[in-house]
């Protein structure tokens, strides 16, 4: 009796093929919209970072110094080996920031409104700018990106301290590129989100510390961009392209900010 139940089941089974999963593709998700969702944030592991830590309860396992860390899934990949983005959206803004010495932790996001920093001192050692509470302003760069491993996922990849050089080196890649026109009169600077990057991270140094940054290289600039380069490159166009107005429609849900790691303190 139990054999046939068994044989009787994987024969049930047996019947659900990918057609009738492409059937129910999205089911029980109708309602879910981009403010149902949250944005994992890319942060680069350090030496001191507690998911580093074995004795730690945000432990991950393999996690090394290097690593690249997405807050969401809680994942790690190896900086050495890195990952293709595609950077849809970028802006600056000025995080309000407790001091390390006090525990740290998220403040407020003032944006871009430099006005905020008429009323604070500046550290004459960092150039920090001290509010009169005794928080931090940093200033930070912030990228909206597709991580593309097959398909693609989106997530944010905020720079500071040291890495906001890094982040004008990439702000400068993507705005040196130019396409000619299709009638030859002239060229044009296309999307941000027309050309792929490798990420990786290096380690780097001073006479404060050591820690690792972010190392950025275009890899589908020219010849047709990520359109001719990546498989379904056209379809990550355009839903970097509706993303990109989702974004600007302030309907984006990101994961909270995480207290500056070593490499935002330099």
């Amino acid at each position: 009796m139990g054999k046939a139940v068994t044989k009787k089941k994987s024969q049930q089974l047996a019947t659900i093929d990918d057609s009738m999963l492409l059937d129910d593709a999205g089911v029980g998700m109708e309602e879910m919209d981009q403010q149902d969702l949250m944005i994992p944030r890319l942060s680069i592991l350090q030496s001191m970072s507690p998911q580093v830590n074995k004795r730690d309860g945000q432990y991950v396992e393999g996690a090394e110094a290097g690593d690249i860390f997405n807050t969401v899934s809680r994942t790690v990949v190896s900086g050495e080996k890195g990952l293709l983005a595609v950077p849809i959206k970028y802006r600056r803004a000025l995080i309000e920031w407790k001091p390390r010495a006090s525990g740290g932790g998220f403040v407020r996001d003032h944006g871009n409104d430099n006005a905020v920093l008429e009323d604070c001192d500046q550290d004459k050692e960092t150039f920090r700018h001290i509010t009169k509470d005794g928080n931090e302003i940093i200033t930070t760069a912030e990228y909206y990106v597709f991580i593309i491993n097959g398909s693609y996922e989106p997530a944010l990849l905020s720079m500071a301290g040291s890495q906001l050089k890094k982040a004008r080196r990439w702000n400068s890649m993507t705005n040196q590129l130019k396409l000619m026109k299709p009638d030859g009169s002239g060229f044009f600077n296309p999307a941000m989100f027309y050309s792929g990057y490798q990420l990786t991270t290096v380690p780097e140094e001073n006479d404060k510390g050591n820690w690792y940054g972010w190392d950025i290289e275009m890899l589908h600039g020219e010849n047709g961009g990520i359109i001719k380069n990546i498989p379904n490159g056209s379809d990550i166009y355009m839903a970097a392209r509706s993303f990109k107005e989702t974004i600007q429609k302030g309907s984006i849900k990101t994961a909270p900010h995480e207290t500056p790691t070593e490499e935002e303190a330099f």
